[in-house]
């Protein structure tokens, strides 16, 4: 079995934020760190809940549901379905959703910021694009134990306790693998390659694109629009359905996770951050971190480089 979300049906943004946002289920939303991967069990959080997880959604957080054993009924956006494991499940920023697993059910869920793709998925690889829309396929036993899914899992979960050098550098690597042995099941699983989004959900991901290429610049939304060929209201209807933020706020999101990857990995200063970034004025890039993260880039930086030496 493989099912993909189907096209919903019109439901405004004002709806769509009434459904709970969390960073993980349960927790209260936090800002975006483009290095984040999470790892857990399935029961590490169902048990917690009766193995009942309600309608919710992530803002910032790409999420992989691998079932080893048991049962799953899943309801992803408008489309419901039932799983038995072996199986996967997809669930893209802001797609809504919830599952009712059969009590004892094993798996694992890795959960992992958007911005990690750039890194470990080039764009003809196939895997960006499979990500972008809910997808769950039942995957067959024979081709899940001609592959390292099960060892790459116990690999991801024993790596993610630890504490050890070098600990980024893995979780990076077993998590492209990882996604690289999910999309080829998950396309034999179908018999052929992925299909098209729902329309909004695939207007979104081209906007996304658009953002990667132009975020520098700081263009109006009425220039993303334009070479869109979309109207402003049909853009923002769009991004407030699939993932409960305007365009604006997904263009700053990526500003802030860039300006988060620069203050962490580069010894620039925070006016040549400024600069890198597009602003031509560095109280005014100071400002708008600031406002966002509720702490100057100043004390990011400090903060960030104070917890990498509690890690080595």
């Amino acid at each position: 079995m493989h099912a993909r979300s189907r096209p919903r049906s019109p439901r405004s943004g004002e709806a769509l934020r009434a459904i709970p946002a969390y960073f993980l289920y349960g927790e209260p939303l936090q800002a975006p760190d483009e290095r984040l991967i999470h790892v857990e069990t399935i029961a590490a959080r169902s048990q917690l809940h009766n193995w009942n997880i309600r309608p919710h959604r992530h803002r910032d957080l790409i999420q992989l549901l691998l079932l080893y054993r048991g049962h799953v009924a899943a309801r992803l956006d408008d489309a419901s379905l039932a799983l038995d494991a072996p199986a996967v499940v997809v669930i893209p920023p802001g797609a809504v959703h919830s599952f009712t697993f059969q009590p004892n059910t094993s798996g694992i869920v890795i959960s992992f910021a958007p911005g990690l793709l750039l890194e470990l998925a080039a764009p003809e690889s196939g895997i960006r694009e499979f990500l972008e829309c809910p997808t769950a396929a039942a995957l067959a036993m024979p081709a899940v134990r001609e592959t390292d899914l099960r060892a790459l899992g116990d690999m991801l979960l024993r790596e993610f306790t630890r504490s050890a050098p070098g600990r980024q550098t893995a979780l990076r690597g077993l998590l492209g693998a990882m996604l690289a042995n999910v999309l080829r099941l998950a396309r034999e699983a179908a018999g052929r390659a992925p299909g098209a989004a729902a329309p909004e959900r695939e207007l979104v991901a081209r906007f996304r694109r658009l953002i990667e290429e132009r975020y520098r610049s700081h263009v109006s939304v009425c220039s993303y629009v334009t070479q869109l060929g979309v109207s402003e209201s049909k853009l923002r209807r769009a991004c407030l359905d699939v993932t409960g933020q305007s365009p604006i706020e997904l263009v700053h999101l990526r500003v802030l996770v860039e300006a988060e990857r620069q203050l962490r990995y580069t010894t620039m200063s925070i006016a040549q951050i400024a600069y890198h970034l597009g602003y031509e004025d560095p109280a005014y890039f100071t400002r708008f971190f600031t406002r966002r993260t509720k702490v100057s880039p100043r004390r990011f930086r400090a903060r960030d480089a104070a917890a990498g030496e509690l890690i080595r």
